[in-house]
């Protein structure tokens, strides 16, 4: 079977070669599987179906020879992080307490990709039921930052974000519980998009009108994510965010392109609670405000610090529903569990009453904030995390350190511009930006309006036509 790899191309390139014949999607499929073979040492991968996905790919070609209509992602291989249900695939959600779970159907979101003919043939890493900023797991190890294994890919998609940027396959699903796919995103070098509440149906969580989680997406090209967008938008019955919108799945391509960047009126917030910000990311911010200002946009700054971000409000309502989730497993099965996520599940047990309903109402508040910015702005502009990715041993309860400084703990310090958007249901994005002098990439994270993923996607390949980022690989993975 002759082996292509399409690492670097765009998902309309595979369906085309594939559709027009010049490829087969065996042989696609195979190019990935090559490629996840020298991934190793980077460990992306928790559970790989060579063979189902084989089949499947098998089964496209001889669909494509007898004539048979094909799906908007023909061919393309996709992956999924470990904690989206995949039928007859085991999904662990990298936990020892679910080693041997093989659901008996699929997330919605998977089912939508693989009515469009993609071909799923893997499950990627993620730290114990996505619990941390950080990817590693007692079942699947440690899994690393492809530009310098030292240090973290991010999390709790880091496994989705590696296998991006290593080229396995253009667009992989992830989740984002406070930016758990943004933040992989930035750390790796790769666009990752997390859009409105409701927009992709997330059907499975107990929880479905207090859920903070997101399906999403991430590509090496920006376009991939508006075409793996698109093919995951229909709504379902049992999510009631995704019923309305679901009405009228997100279309990519749009029918009308206005420029995504010329007028439009965008707010940047440097810092949202006073905290450190790193130099180099600081100047790739700076470089993106040039960029933005020479393009036509209408720049203004917001010091953060003015506003109440409710970030607090966030951990309490994601422990709560961790709690009620798995206290069962904490009571019975705490020695087989990470460390890490029995003490993230003591902090949900400890929360009481008199706090959880304040904070239910506190979202309210944080999304009406939120809202007011966006009377005077059409985006707006921050750091996606407030330096490079820090190294592969960060504990997640630890201070992030900093030339010799504590800066205190990851949600303070690190991660706080993702967060209030997963309260708040806007779209945002992590947009590849350049890279520290050490050579760790660097995001930057817009966020737009309800609804307003394609403005999104849009201003991502305005970005990519300035940098070349979908251009770029990890050493020895260039195609």
């Amino acid at each position: 079977m002759p082996l292509h790899d399409f690492a670097g191309r765009t998902v309309a390139d595979i369906v085309a070669a594939f559709g027009s014949g010049k490829a087969t999607a065996r042989g696609i499929l195979e190019g990935v599987l090559a490629r996840v073979e020298r991934a190793g040492p980077f460990n992306p991968i928790a559970t790989l179906d060579a063979d189902g996905a084989r089949a499947t790919a098998d089964a496209l070609d001889a669909r494509r020879r007898n004539g048979a209509q094909l799906g908007a992602l023909a061919a393309v291989p996709v992956s999924a992080k470990d904690l989206i249900a995949t039928k007859g695939l085991r999904t662990a959600f990298a936990s020892l307490t679910m080693k041997d779970n093989v659901p008996a159907s699929d997330a919605n979101a998977i089912a939508q990709w693989r009515d469009a003919d993609a071909v799923l043939f893997a499950k990627t890493t993620t730290p114990e039921f996505g619990h941390k900023v950080l990817t590693d797991s007692r079942l699947h190890g440690v899994t690393r930052n492809p530009w310098n294994p030292a240090h973290t890919p991010g999390g709790s998609s880091g496994g989705a974000a590696v296998s991006i940027a290593l080229g396995l396959g253009p667009i992989a699903m992830s989740t984002d519980g406070a930016g758990s796919g943004r933040i992989p995103a930035a750390c790796c070098g790769v666009y990752g998009l997390k859009a409105t509440l409701g927009r992709v149906p997330h059907e499975l969580p107990p929880d479905q009108f207090g859920q903070l989680t997101y399906l999403g997406v991430m590509a090496r090209h920006p376009a991939d994510l508006g075409a793996g967008l698109a093919a995951m938008s229909r709504g379902h019955r049992d999510d009631p965010w995704s019923l309305a919108v679901g009405r009228a799945p997100f279309v990519w391509p749009p029918q009308s392109a206005a420029d995504p960047i010329a007028g439009k009126r965008v707010t940047v917030i440097r810092r949202m609670t006073g905290g450190y910000l790193d130099p180099d990311v600081e100047a790739r911010l700076e470089a993106a405000l040039a960029f933005l200002d020479k393009r036509g946009a209408r720049i203004t700054e917001l010091d953060g610090r003015e506003i109440d971000w409710k970030l607090d409000v966030a951990r309490i309502i994601l422990r709560a529903n961790q709690i009620e989730r798995f206290s069962e497993i904490l009571k019975n099965r705490r020695d087989e569990l990470d460390p890490s996520f029995a003490k993230t599940l003591d902090e949900g047990d400890a929360i009481d009453v008199v706090a959880l309903r304040r904070a239910v109402t506190d979202r309210t508040l944080a999304f009406r904030s939120v809202q007011k910015l966006f009377a005077d702005a059409d985006l707006l502009l921050t750091p996606t995390v407030a330096t490079p990715a820090p190294l592969a041993s960060q504990d997640q309860f630890a201070p992030l350190v900093v030339d010799g400084k504590p800066l205190g703990d990851l949600r303070a310090a690190w991660y706080t511009y993702t967060i209030p958007f997963n309260m708040t249901g806007h779209p945002a994005i992590s947009i590849p930006f350049g890279q520290s002098k050490a050579g760790l990439p660097i995001g930057i994270h817009f966020v737009a309006p309800w609804y307003d993923e394609a403005a999104l996607i849009a201003l991502a390949g305005a970005f990519d036509a300035e940098t070349h980022a979908s251009t770029l690989f990890p050493p020895g993975f260039a195609p």
